[in-house]
């Protein structure tokens, strides 16, 4: 089908909820955004007097809120010596307090409304099976040391040799719709929320103590907003995009017959993550073949390596596939807080570094924290303004600007790589540069080629039959309707222009 692949955790979601913007409104709240950290917040202050709107553009969590492999660990492949190789052991020390607290968080909201979402404890480790990798380990090891952290290293799993494996226990999986589809049904039951779907915001103005946002050619008229919504798109677009850059990673459900309680992830690209899961069937869940989204653009490739992988392991054919997109910062830390001193009123929680669960947890205590005008330990900790230490980070950031760069580049001169065959076609037609799908009927859909956030060319990506950039993550239908920003606007083609 010419559909976005569903991933496994969606068909779980109970909630039917069609209320969309259709008038102008007024709230003291609105979160944009409703995956994890939109909907946390939005639970976190049910008990306030705030009147709160919460949007999103398609459906509630059908974003990465929904398309991750539903961990609930600290121990993050070796991200506290990669918190440590750019600041110091007191700033993986409080990130490592953050994780836990998140962990904590979350089930303590599944013990006080009784979710069932299939919570189970999963040991968790990380492995490698490269000698290069060992220095960090050793690393890794001497600060989960200083942590108090009981852990054991292994050079085997389940049998399997590998170079090195760090475990530790007190770390869990579950199944992340479930757990948000119980938030939101007691959010719907509160009398100062209201959600509502299929609402996309495009603009926003401040005027005076209160924010003017356009959201479906209405107005909502707010004293405060959060963006919750993955990447911004009215956030001094300099700023972001050279502190980030976009992973794409491809996911397999298959069906097993035994399950472990383990969960799974290796040090080095491509990475390896992995989980089992049980409800009417027993499941592992594969992730694999990821790559910063401008590295490896042939998809189609990469969704068959994916399986291939899956089946390798399993020697069965994988029930869901599906891919993920998450937002990674060159110092490993995710942005949280308010946007800036002139606009104290906006918030914001993003780039989670693949470990979206807890993050986007801990993001909602924080920006709810800060709302209620509570202090919160991490606040700091993930502030935009951060000084990043340029020197240590250069590397990284040059490699960032030169990927983006490299595809930007490669997509101006290549317009129709070779696996396009005869189903996409990039040209010009006057003025535009447009990209043509001929769908299993042979019909034509027409559709500018240039994504109108920063104007760079676009990809199509054969897999989820959408046209993806590169540079930002802007994903769009082959007719030209926006399903992802940052972009806000469609890229329609129109004859008439």
């Amino acid at each position: 089908g010419d559909t976005m692949k569903k991933s496994l955790w969606q068909k779980y979601s109970k909630i039917i909820h069609d209320k969309t913007i259709d008038q102008n409104m007024e709230t003291d709240i609105l979160i944009i955004g409703a995956g994890i950290t939109g909907i946390t917040t939005c639970y976190n202050l049910i008990d306030t007097n705030f009147d709160i709107i919460l949007i999103d553009k398609s459906n509630l969590y059908n974003n990465a809120s929904a398309k991750n492999t539903g961990k609930i660990t600290y121990l993050q492949d070796l991200m506290y010596e990669k918190i440590e190789s750019v600041y110091d052991f007191e700033t993986a020390k409080k990130y490592y307090e953050s994780q836990k607290e998140a962990i904590r968080l979350i089930k303590k909201n599944i013990k006080k409304e009784n979710i069932d979402c299939n919570l189970v404890s999963s040991n968790s480790i990380t492995f490698t099976n490269y000698s290069k990798e060992l220095k960090k380990f050793d690393r890794e090891e001497q600060i989960l040391k200083k942590l108090n952290v009981k852990y054991e290293i292994k050079d085997t799993i389940n049998d399997i040799k590998v170079k090195r494996a760090i475990e530790v226990k007190d770390a869990y999986v579950f199944n992340p719709v479930k757990y948000q589809d119980a938030l939101v049904k007691k959010i719907k039951r509160s009398k100062n929320i209201r959600i509502y779907q299929n609402s996309i915001a495009t603009k926003i103005s401040k005027e005076d103590d209160h924010y003017i946002v356009r959201v479906n050619e209405f107005e909502i008229k707010t004293k405060k907003i959060v963006l919750a919504c993955g990447i911004p798109f009215f956030i001094f677009p300099g700023l972001i995009p050279f502190k980030t850059y976009l992973e794409k990673s491809y996911l397999t459900a298959t069906k097993v017959d035994n399950i472990k309680k383990i969960n799974m992830i290796n040090t080095n690209l491509p990475s390896i993550s992995l989980r089992y899961y049980e409800d009417d069937f027993k499941y592992l869940v594969y992730l694999t073949e990821s790559s910063k989204i401008c590295d490896r653009i042939n998809y189609k490739e990469n969704y068959n390596k994916a399986i291939l992988n899956s089946e390798e392991i399993t020697g069965q054919k994988p029930t869901y596939v599906w891919t993920n997109m998450d937002i990674m910062t060159i110092d490993h830390l995710p942005i949280v807080g308010k946007i800036s001193e002139d606009n104290k009123n906006v918030y914001i929680g993003t780039c989670y570094n693949t470990w979206g669960m807890t993050n986007g947890t801990i993001a909602a205590k924080i920006i709810s924290d800060l709302i209620m005008n509570k202090s919160n330990k991490y606040e700091n900790l993930f502030k935009i303004d951060r000084g990043i230490n340029i020197k240590k980070t250069k590397n990284f950031m040059l490699d960032v600007l030169f990927s983006n760069a490299k595809s930007y580049i490669f997509n101006s001169i290549v317009r129709n790589p070779k696996w396009y065959k005869n189903k996409v076609l990039v040209t010009n037609e006057g003025k535009n540069r447009i990209g043509i799908y001929y769908d299993s009927k042979g019909i034509p859909h027409k559709v500018l080629n240039t994504c109108p956030h920063m104007h760079c060319p676009l990809t199509f990506n054969e897999v989820d039959k959408t046209w993806d950039c590169l540079c930002h993550g802007s994903r769009f239908d082959i007719d030209g309707n926006i399903i992802n920003g940052p972009s806000k606007y469609d890229i329609k083609f129109k004859n008439e222009e």
